[in-house]
């Protein structure tokens, strides 16, 4: 069933364009979507693991920032170089030593592509990266995942605003049950917010987190309320981006490797924008104005094992948390390349669809404690009964594919078909 919706949403994607042109294969769709799930799953870990780590606040906004968005161009340079040679060596003369420039013709099917359409690429993720750095230091993996679910709903009303999709019953069925998935996870929380030991041992306590040490930590009703709602917010501007990459991908036929590298470029910009939030106050954060480069190198200090500060042993963990950041960087870049391609060829939509899975695949891996280290959690009843509540409300998403909006096309003359091109249902489509 889902391969069928994937399959007929490329076809959707497709429409639109007035150069049909033949799109990859039904089968190069289907494992380029579980590679996405399964590369995704394994990032968010690693990220969790960085994260746990470095547990200040301070010290998070700091590395999503300002070292994140510089390190990831310098990983990225070892994937592209071997990239632009493969395709030069396949016969397209296009790549050159100066692809990569702006104004390259091989940017796009029609030419060379503004630059800041790009750089707005990366603004709504270093938003969200800004956010949720910080929070996802005293959430759950469980919950990080069920509560990241929401972005579906956001991308949803965004691309049925902007895009023109129209959505069925089925649709919105789905994002309901993604709500209630995030209500089943919290409800043990909620209803007793029970913060004995006893309590938050069973996971009954709101603001119980359990840190890079192995042990269980609990923060004020306020602060983990202010955590969760913080979490929550930086999925909204992840979803205008994700729309946003699709109206630009699609419309324009980018070059997913050079849109990459420039989004990439601008999001040093962004995130340099983003340090005024390093003064804002916040839980267990204060820092003025001026102390902000002692701040640049406490976080360094920390990122390579030492502790900067009593209070700050988090930091002084084996391997350091550099080598697991490291790690995180390479399935990044790899996972961002295969979601902007597959926004490309499907649809915004339907890379939140992929996310939601791996997000479940990403709760299954954070039990390892070979991968997320001593945050590893055993997931509870409740949070396999939230899980798999989310991937039904997947299902139930992918019985019918979305419409999407066809623009009027100029072949010299005013028989132009319909203004929409509709496609049948998955379930149409599974009882042939």
């Amino acid at each position: 069933n889902l391969r069928c919706v994937l399959t007929s949403s490329l076809v959707m994607a497709a429409a639109p364009d007035a150069v049909k042109k033949r799109g990859p294969s039904s089968t190069l769709l289907f494992l380029v979507f579980l590679g996405y799930i399964v590369v995704r799953a394994v990032d968010r870990v690693f990220m969790k693991r960085a994260t746990n780590s470095m547990q200040s606040p301070t010290y998070n906004l700091m590395l999503w920032n300002v070292i994140y968005p510089i390190s990831r161009q310098v990983v990225q340079v070892g994937f592209w170089l071997p990239y632009i040679l493969i395709m030069r060596q396949a016969g397209d003369r296009r790549y050159t030593w100066r692809f990569l420039f702006p104004g390259s013709a091989a940017a796009s099917s029609k030419g060379a592509v503004p630059l800041l359409q790009l750089g707005l690429f990366s603004l709504g993720d270093q938003l969200c990266n800004c956010l949720q750095g910080p929070a996802g230091a005293f959430i759950s993996q469980v919950m990080l995942s069920i509560m990241s679910n929401t972005s579906i709903i956001f991308t949803l009303v965004l691309s049925a605003a902007f895009l023109g999709t129209r959505f069925s019953q089925n649709h919105y069925a789905g994002c309901v049950m993604v709500v209630l998935s995030i209500l089943v996870g919290l409800s043990p929380k909620l209803g007793s917010n029970d913060c004995s030991e006893n309590g938050v041992q069973h996971g009954q306590c709101l603001g119980a987190y359990k840190a890079s040490d192995g042990m269980f930590h609990v923060l004020s009703a306020g602060a983990a309320v202010f955590w969760y709602c913080a979490f929550l917010l930086s999925i909204l501007p992840y979803a205008v981006g994700a729309v946003y990459k699709q109206h630009v991908l699609q419309g324009r036929d980018v070059e997913v490797v050079y849109a990459t590298w420039w989004s990439g470029c601008f999001q040093i910009l962004w995130g340099l924008l983003c340090v005024p939030f390093l003064w804002i106050k916040l839980p267990g954060q204060d820092l003025p104005p001026g102390r902000t480069l002692e701040a640049l190198v406490d976080t360094w200090s920390c990122l390579c094992g030492h502790i900067p500060h009593p209070g700050d042993e988090a930091c002084a963990s084996s391997p350091s948390p550099l080598f697991w950041f490291f790690i995180y960087l390479f399935f990044c870049v790899s996972f961002q390349v295969l979601g902007l391609w597959l926004t490309k060829y499907l649809s915004a939509v339907w890379i939140m669809v992929a996310a939601v899975l791996c997000l479940d695949l990403t709760n299954v891996f954070g039990m390892m404690p070979f991968l997320a280290g001593g945050g590893a959690q055993v997931m509870s009843v409740n949070d396999w009964l939230a899980t798999a509540l989310a991937s039904v409300a997947i299902w139930v998403y992918s019985f019918e594919s979305e419409t999407r909006a066809s623009p009027e096309i100029d072949h010299g003359n005013d028989d132009d078909g319909d203004d929409y091109a509709a496609t049948s249902s998955a379930s149409e489509e599974s009882d042939e």
